[in-house]
């Protein structure tokens, strides 16, 4: 990171903990304060470039294969905020469907190859891993996604909500952006902050005051079960490299609330 050239004398490089995933750092240099991520993608990039220039997300400061700089945002995240649930979800759906109406694509959702990957990786025997695979099998072909897709952030979670103390808005983190349909973030949406599924009808009359799209309900409830099936495959896998018990707990969360047939 010292090499960058967007920065010419670097006093401090902190990391931040907070998230639960990305190598992120709170970087002091040239007199400011900068907030640096490590990216994977250029996905996340395109994304990223298109939300700040709709005001959604931080300013850009630089970019390039391995780097995201943006100006660091001196404020508190959604989730820390007391505010009663129902406020935090008109402000997290007026976001989400602020960027469903960016003109940009990202790639594409594809489940099958999420779920693989996150089931060969999972720390489970053989045999956890077949019926695993064999629910993900009778899952997928009911994830209609092949119209009307949106840019979806895929991880709205409340903590990647930012609110400075002049109370304006940011939505940050567009590692898991993707061309899916708008029933494919509400669910994710449900499902990471654990709101209770008897919520749904009022997220969807939230959500459509914001966006002229109209949400099909038993879509959003295949995605929802996917969203729980993944998160719990993403929290186990986590929890097995760092054995934090934060990790645990998550997966357990996402588990119980699988609905069966």
């Amino acid at each position: 990171m010292y090499a960058l050239p967007c920065f010419s004398d670097i006093e401090t490089i902190l990391p931040i903990v907070a998230g639960l995933s990305s190598h992120c750092y709170q970087v002091n240099a040239d007199s400011k304060t900068f907030f640096a991520k490590k990216i994977t993608t250029e996905n996340e990039v395109k994304i990223s470039l298109h939300a700040a220039s709709n005001n959604l997300s931080p300013q850009i400061i630089y970019h390039d294969q391995h780097w995201l700089i943006n100006e660091f945002i001196v404020g508190k995240n959604l989730a820390l905020e007391p505010q009663p649930i129902a406020k935090k979800t008109i402000i997290a759906i007026k976001l989400m469907a602020q960027c469903h109406q960016m003109i940009v694509k990202p790639i594409e959702l594809n489940p099958i190859t999420i779920t693989g990957e996150l089931i060969e990786n999972a720390p489970f025997s053989n045999i956890q891993k077949a019926k695993l695979l064999q629910t993900a099998k009778q899952l997928i072909p009911q994830l209609k996604h092949t119209k009307n897709l949106v840019c979806c952030h895929g991880d709205l979670n409340f903590s990647n909500i930012l609110i400075d103390p002049k109370e304006s808005i940011y939505l940050v983190d567009f590692e898991c952006a993707r061309a899916a349909p708008a029933e494919y973030d509400l669910a994710m949406f449900i499902a990471v902050n654990n709101i209770n599924k008897n919520k749904i009808p009022t997220i969807i009359e939230h959500y459509r005051k914001y966006a002229s799209i109209d949400i099909e309900l038993p879509l959003l409830n295949h995605f929802l079960r996917f969203c729980y099936l993944i998160n719990g495959l993403w929290y186990s896998h986590a929890h097995h490299q760092t054995k934090l018990d934060k990790f645990s707990l998550l997966a357990k969360q996402q588990w119980q609330n699988i609905p069966h047939k």
